[in-house]
């Protein structure tokens, strides 16, 4: 798995559960104690978030970090299948 595929599948997985809640960029970030900016750059696929900043992600969802991480390898494997079927 290269890890920019899992960056990409993660920052998908972070917005929908961010606007599944309906919170902005900005709410997200106050909740999970991070820069608006941070959350911009992993959810476009700028930035690969440590385990530190993920976590706090998923607190300022109240998901568990596991949610956040089977959800983006889930949406990885089916844009791998996609992509091997064409």
């Amino acid at each position: 798995m290269r890890s920019r595929d899992f960056a990409r599948a993660f920052g998908v997985a972070v917005r929908n559960h961010r606007k599944a809640k309906g919170l902005s960029q900005e709410s997200l970030a106050e909740k999970a104690d991070l820069a608006p900016k941070m959350i911009s750059l992993i959810e476009r696929f700028q930035r690969n978030p440590t385990v530190n900043v993920a976590h706090s992600i998923a607190a300022g969802l109240s998901v568990p970090l596991w949610r956040l991480v089977k959800d983006a390898d889930d949406l990885r494997r089916t844009r791998h299948k996609v992509s091997k079927n064409n």
